[in-house]
Protein backbone atom coordinates (compact mmCIF):
# COMPACT_ATOMS: atom_id res chain seq x y z
CA UNK A 1 0.00 0.00 0.00
CA UNK A 2 1.44 3.37 -0.96
CA UNK A 3 1.79 6.25 1.49
CA UNK A 4 -0.91 8.10 -0.48
CA UNK A 5 -3.46 5.50 0.55
CA UNK A 6 -2.88 6.52 4.18
CA UNK A 7 -3.23 10.22 3.50
CA UNK A 8 -6.35 12.22 4.31
CA UNK A 9 -8.97 10.52 2.14
CA UNK A 10 -11.41 13.41 1.68
CA UNK A 11 -12.57 16.66 3.17
CA UNK A 12 -15.14 16.10 5.90
CA UNK A 13 -18.42 17.98 6.21
CA UNK A 14 -17.10 19.50 9.44
CA UNK A 15 -13.98 20.78 7.65
CA UNK A 16 -16.18 22.41 5.00
CA UNK A 17 -18.35 24.09 7.65
CA UNK A 18 -15.33 25.31 9.60
CA UNK A 19 -13.75 26.62 6.38
CA UNK A 20 -16.95 28.56 5.59
CA UNK A 21 -16.97 30.00 9.11
CA UNK A 22 -13.26 30.91 8.92
CA UNK A 23 -13.90 32.58 5.57
CA UNK A 24 -16.89 34.52 6.88
CA UNK A 25 -14.81 35.59 9.89
CA UNK A 26 -12.01 36.78 7.60
CA UNK A 27 -9.51 34.21 8.87
CA UNK A 28 -8.56 32.55 5.58
CA UNK A 29 -5.96 35.15 4.55
CA UNK A 30 -2.62 33.37 4.29
CA UNK A 31 -4.25 30.02 5.09
CA UNK A 32 -4.15 26.92 2.94
CA UNK A 33 -6.13 23.73 3.36
CA UNK A 34 -4.98 20.18 2.95
CA UNK A 35 -1.31 21.25 2.68
CA UNK A 36 0.90 18.18 2.52
CA UNK A 37 3.67 18.26 5.10
CA UNK A 38 5.93 15.30 4.68
CA UNK A 39 6.75 13.81 8.04
CA UNK A 40 4.91 10.56 8.29
CA UNK A 41 2.12 11.20 5.82
CA UNK A 42 0.08 13.98 7.37
CA UNK A 43 -2.10 16.62 5.78
CA UNK A 44 -3.34 19.28 8.22
CA UNK A 45 -6.93 20.37 7.78
CA UNK A 46 -6.03 24.07 8.01
CA UNK A 47 -2.58 25.61 7.80
CA UNK A 48 -1.35 29.19 8.16
CA UNK A 49 2.13 28.84 6.69
CA UNK A 50 3.39 32.35 7.52
CA UNK A 51 2.23 31.96 11.14
CA UNK A 52 3.51 28.36 11.35
CA UNK A 53 0.14 27.27 12.75
CA UNK A 54 -1.76 24.09 11.97
CA UNK A 55 -5.26 22.98 12.93
CA UNK A 56 -6.60 19.44 12.78
CA UNK A 57 -10.30 18.65 13.25
CA UNK A 58 -10.32 15.26 14.91
CA UNK A 59 -13.62 13.45 14.56
CA UNK A 60 -13.96 11.38 17.72
CA UNK A 61 -15.03 8.18 15.92
CA UNK A 62 -11.78 8.17 13.93
CA UNK A 63 -9.39 9.69 16.47
CA UNK A 64 -10.32 7.73 19.60
CA UNK A 65 -8.55 4.41 19.08
CA UNK A 66 -5.25 3.87 20.90
CA UNK A 67 -3.45 3.34 17.59
CA UNK A 68 -4.79 6.60 16.10
CA UNK A 69 -4.11 8.57 19.30
CA UNK A 70 -0.53 7.30 19.24
CA UNK A 71 -0.13 8.34 15.59
CA UNK A 72 -1.67 11.77 16.31
CA UNK A 73 0.77 12.31 19.22
CA UNK A 74 3.71 11.31 17.05
CA UNK A 75 2.69 13.73 14.27
CA UNK A 76 2.14 16.46 16.87
CA UNK A 77 5.67 15.97 18.21
CA UNK A 78 7.25 15.91 14.76
CA UNK A 79 5.48 19.11 13.72
CA UNK A 80 6.40 20.91 16.93
CA UNK A 81 10.04 19.84 16.45
CA UNK A 82 9.91 21.59 13.05
CA UNK A 83 8.61 24.79 14.63
CA UNK A 84 4.90 24.38 13.97
CA UNK A 85 2.27 25.34 16.54
CA UNK A 86 -0.37 22.60 16.40
CA UNK A 87 -3.98 22.64 17.56
CA UNK A 88 -6.04 19.46 17.55
CA UNK A 89 -9.78 19.97 18.02
CA UNK A 90 -11.81 16.87 18.87
CA UNK A 91 -15.47 16.96 17.86
CA UNK A 92 -18.37 14.56 17.65
CA UNK A 93 -19.93 14.42 14.16
CA UNK A 94 -22.18 15.71 12.89
CA UNK A 95 -20.96 19.22 13.64
CA UNK A 96 -23.67 21.36 15.23
CA UNK A 97 -24.03 25.13 14.95
CA UNK A 98 -22.94 25.48 18.59
CA UNK A 99 -19.99 23.16 17.96
CA UNK A 100 -18.98 25.23 14.93
CA UNK A 101 -19.12 28.43 16.98
CA UNK A 102 -16.94 26.84 19.68
CA UNK A 103 -14.42 25.59 17.10
CA UNK A 104 -14.25 29.01 15.44
CA UNK A 105 -13.69 30.73 18.81
CA UNK A 106 -10.95 28.21 19.64
CA UNK A 107 -9.21 28.83 16.31
CA UNK A 108 -9.43 32.61 16.78
CA UNK A 109 -7.73 32.29 20.19
CA UNK A 110 -5.12 29.97 18.67
CA UNK A 111 -4.38 32.51 15.91
CA UNK A 112 -4.42 35.31 18.51
CA UNK A 113 -6.94 37.41 16.62
CA UNK A 114 -10.07 39.16 17.76
CA UNK A 115 -13.21 40.22 15.93
CA UNK A 116 -12.16 43.90 15.76
CA UNK A 117 -8.84 42.99 14.10
CA UNK A 118 -10.68 40.83 11.56
CA UNK A 119 -13.17 43.63 10.83
CA UNK A 120 -10.33 46.10 10.22
CA UNK A 121 -8.60 43.69 7.82
CA UNK A 122 -11.83 43.08 5.93
CA UNK A 123 -12.63 46.81 5.75
CA UNK A 124 -9.16 47.66 4.42
CA UNK A 125 -9.39 44.83 1.87
CA UNK A 126 -12.68 46.25 0.59
CA UNK A 127 -11.17 49.75 0.21
CA UNK A 128 -8.03 48.54 -1.60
Amino acid sequence: MSYKANMHPKVSKAEIEVFKALSTAGLTGGMVTQKPIILKSTIPDFCWVSKRKIVYLDGIPVHSSDKQLEKDEEIFGLLEAQGWDVLRIPYQPPLTEKGLEEILATIKRFLDVDDEEIKQKNDSAKIG
